[in-house]
């Protein structure tokens, strides 16, 4: 049977804002520890030692955060990074013939491709095209090939630049290159937001 340490990580790893704020020690632990003893066990019976497992997970959180941080940060220092303009974004449910891609996903359902504006002018006028999207730029970051050995390194790209508002509008990562697909308008800040992790 797991025990109340193991059951209190379950239930604050489930909840990353939740490892957030008990990493950088700005939670009240009693309020906290009343909150899962009702929500995990059902009562308050455990209350004390849900808190001193917060307590005692909060020191582990910020040692175990900062090694895996250090590593990301390591990984990002030796990447580069392009932009490329004039962008598009195809949503299709078919395979396009003639149509030269600099990316593309398959789904089930759909297949989306990433290709210079220019090639827009190739596609046939058809319905097998679910959504089309223009004047795009493409951000691709190249990493040393440690990329795979570390977690974490895209959800900490992504969060850099959903915190300062940005949307990535599609997504793809192949190998050690990640491929961001954003609007024009964010360019700028997702540039400065990438290269201060990078430089």
């Amino acid at each position: 049977m797991e025990s109340i340490s193991e059951l209190t990580w379950l239930y604050v790893k489930r909840r990353p804002f939740l490892r957030e704020v008990i990493k950088e020690g700005v939670v009240n632990y009693s309020a906290l520890a009343r909150k899962i003893s009702i929500d995990a066990f059902g009562s308050l019976k455990h209350e004390n030692a849900v808190k001193m497992a917060l307590v005692r997970m909060s020191g582990k959180l910020g040692k175990v955060d900062s090694d895996l941080e250090a590593k990301i940060l390591s990984v990002m220092k030796k990447s580069t990074m392009t932009i490329k303009s004039k962008i598009a974004v195809i949503i299709s449910t078919k395979y396009l013939e003639g149509v030269n891609s600099l990316s593309y996903a398959k789904s089930d359902d759909y297949i989306t491709y990433i290709v210079e504006q220019n090639e827009i002018e190739k596609l046939p006028k058809s319905k097998v095209i679910s959504k089309l999207e223009q004047n795009m730029n493409l951000i691709t970051i190249e990493s040393p090939e440690e990329l795979e050995d570390v977690p974490g390194v895209i959800s900490h790209v992504l969060g850099a630049l959903a915190s300062e508002g940005i949307n990535v509008v599609e997504f793809i990562s192949c190998y050690t290159a990640t491929l961001l697909v954003i609007k024009q308008s964010d360019t700028e800040l997702a540039y400065r937001v990438l290269s201060n992790m990078i430089s």
